[in-house]
């Protein structure tokens, strides 16, 4: 539904401008009221997490940047650091493999012998499972603020920036996650889709949580600093972690979109040029 009321279908054949502005435009075009999906069948994959002590974080994500510089289509994988259940900072590799499992214990096999880890929970799971392995970390209630900056690569500054933060965290709650973007999404022009960092490898979510709402100011500036020590080696932000205009700025919002905002701007204009969709990461409609 387009802001002047029209039921439109967006598709490859019908109004491909408004199909292409519409994958990854951050809801600045219109009500979708129903989606078709192609989809792939998925049974059981081979995932989990592998932990490792804080102190050999420097190591351990040095390999997690070596070995996943190079894995198959099949294979998804992240970092990030953690307080564990026993108050103590750890740092944590994930892998979710999609194919033959035995296949995928080989593929895996370097990330359960580096170490030795302190946990190993890597294991043959549903996708359901998969889906849902994170889900502790961010249940209701609690307090979050969320930057998303892209990386092309993980340099070793960023990997130093990342421990001595982490070092200093203000929450036990508080997270940094590494998540790759790999295979399929990591292919093709920039201008393919409205979604345009394909030659951004990683993204770093930098993830605030806390429960006491008088110390929200604390937390988020913990997430923040980290934000702004991490920027120069950052290659754009994720639109979906940047916050509305009124927080932000329209700059940050173009620089998020990248060089695909000036297409989405006239594609702002021809579908929407009042602005009704402005509560959001907003495109503002060419003159």
């Amino acid at each position: 539904m387009t802001a002047d009321g029209r039921l439109l279908t967006a598709s490859a054949e019908e109004n491909p401008d408004l199909f292409w502005a519409l994958r990854g435009g951050g809801g600045n075009f219109g009500v979708v009221t129903s989606f078709e999906y192609r989809l792939r069948p998925v049974g059981t994959l081979l995932g989990g997490l592998v932990v490792h002590p804080f102190d050999r974080a420097k190591q351990a994500l040095k390999f997690y940047r070596d070995f996943s510089a190079d894995i198959p289509d099949e294979l998804t994988t992240g970092c990030g650091f953690l307080t564990g259940p026993d108050g103590n900072l750890a740092v944590g590799i994930a892998v979710f493999y999609n194919g033959d499992l035995a296949q995928g214990e080989k593929v895996v096999r370097p990330v359960r012998e580096f170490g030795p880890p302190l946990a190993d929970h890597i294991g043959p799971m549903p996708y359901g499972a998969v889906q849902t392995m994170f889900d502790d970390y961010a249940p209701p209630g609690r307090h979050y603020y969320v930057k998303g900056p892209w990386l092309k690569k993980i340099g070793d500054e960023t990997i130093d920036i990342l421990e001595a933060h982490f070092a200093k965290v203000t929450s036990p709650l508080s997270l940094i996650f590494i998540a790759q973007k790999s295979g399929a999404m990591a292919r093709g022009p920039a201008d393919q889709t409205a979604f345009g960092h394909r030659d951004a490898q990683y993204a770093v979510i930098i993830w605030p949580s806390w429960t006491d709402p008088g110390e929200s100011e604390i937390h988020m500036a913990w997430g923040r600093q980290l934000a702004r020590e991490v920027e120069p080696y950052a290659s754009g932000e994720y639109v979906n972690d940047v916050g509305l205009e009124i927080d932000e700025g329209a700059d940050r919002i173009r620089a998020a979109f990248g060089a695909n905002y000036q297409r989405l701007a006239t594609l702002k204009q021809k579908y929407d040029p009042t602005n009704l969709f402005r509560h959001n990461q907003n495109i503002r409609p060419v003159a």
